[in-house]
Formats: C-alpha cells, sequence, structure tokens
C-alpha cells in the first residue's frame, strides 16, 4: 500500500511539473468581446466598486497603487523602469489562464511611457500597454496557466499613470483537473488490481 501512495504522489508530482515547463503561448487581445470568446465566456469581473476585492485576487504595489471605490477602478503611478523596476503584481489563487481589463494610461503631468506586462510567475513578457490608452480594453490569454501578473512602467523618463477598471480574469477550467485526477485514481486502482 505504502509503494502504491508514493507512486501517486510521485506521478502527481511530475504531472503538475510536465504541465509547468512548457513555453506559454500568449494572445494579445484589444476586443473585450474577442477575449471573451476565447476563454469560452468563463471568466470573472473585478469592477472595483468597493475596497473589498474578489476571493483569491490580491495585489502588491512598490509605489501608490490603491482601489479607489469612488471612482471604480484601481489606480497607480509607476515610475520607468530605469528607476529600480517599480511595479504592481496582481496575484491570482486559484490559477488562472487569462487576465484583462480597461486602460487609461496618462494623468496629470500628461501620457507617461506605456506599461510592461509579464506573466510574473515565469517572467515570461507578454506584451506593452500603449500609453494612448483611453478607457480601452487590452487584455491577454495563456495556454500554460500561471497565478500573477506583474505591471512595470515603461523605458523613459517620465512616470506611468494608470487605472485599471472592469479586471477580468479566466480561472483554470475545473473539469480539467478533475479529469486529471480521476486519471491518476484510476490508473493507480488498475495498479492495485494487478498487484
Amino acid at each position: 500500500m505504502r509503494s502504491l501512495v508514493t507512486l501517486g504522489i510521485t506521478a502527481a508530482l511530475f504531472l503538475s511539473w510536465a504541465s509547468t515547463t512548457g513555453a506559454a503561448t500568449v494572445s494579445i487581445y484589444t476586443d473585450k468581446t474577442e477575449w471573451a470568446n476565447a476563454v469560452g465566456g468563463q471568466f470573472l469581473t473585478e469592477d472595483f466598486s468597493d475596497s473589498t476585492l474578489n476571493i483569491g485576487v490580491e495585489f502588491d504595489s512598490t509605489e501608490s497603487g490603491h482601489v479607489n471605490p469612488a471612482e471604480e477602478c484601481y489606480q497607480d503611478v509607476l515610475a520607468s523602469q530605469s528607476q529600480n523596476e517599480p511595479m504592481t503584481i496582481w496575484s491570482f489563487t486559484p490559477g488562472i489562464v487569462a487576465f484583462g481589463g480597461d486602460w487609461t494610461l496618462g494623468g496629470p503631468g500628461g501620457s507617461g511611457n506605456n506599461l510592461l506586462v509579464y506573466m510574473a510567475d515565469s517572467s515570461v513578457y507578454v506584451g506593452a500597454i500603449s500609453n494612448s490608452y483611453y478607457d480601452e480594453f487590452w487584455g491577454f490569454t495563456s495556454d500554460t496557466p500561471f497565478t500573477s501578473v506583474k505591471l512595470v512602467g515603461g523605458s523613459g523618463s517620465n512616470q506611468q499613470n494608470y487605472r485599471l477598471d472592469n479586471m477580468v480574469y479566466s480561472q483554470v477550467p475545473e473539469p480539467g483537473i478533475v479529469w486529471l485526477l480521476s486519471g491518476g485514481l484510476m490508473g493507480l486502482l488498475a495498479l492495485r488490481r494487478g498487484l
């Protein structure tokens, strides 16, 4: 029985490692309807209408990031990448396969540089949100699950003021996890019967 448990744990660890070691394929969307279609319409929205975030969503800002319920948005100011790489990191539990929102870049003093977007788990660069965005959608999908998104001010000498509204994200589909676990259990049962 002990060997079956050891085999099950080893198989689970291997499958977990195998599913996260491949390079991610990322697709960028500037149309929310296309993004929603890409995730099969299965996503959650954080509208920032109050200071309590959705369950499993957190942020960490090295600058002045905060939720502004009066304006129903998240606001932050990130200095340029050359100035100690200030950043905002959004974390999600459970993991997600897509992220996006309605972005406005600019603010007091005019437009800044832009925002650089990374999947923070693997430091994969996703793309840049232009400093000309004004209440426009920008998002991405990934074929590899991730748990955090990092936003960094782009290169240049200006600060990047930005607002994020209607943040959307699509969690890792549960059926895939259920099938993986049930497949592993069936394998263990077959192995036990063969012993």
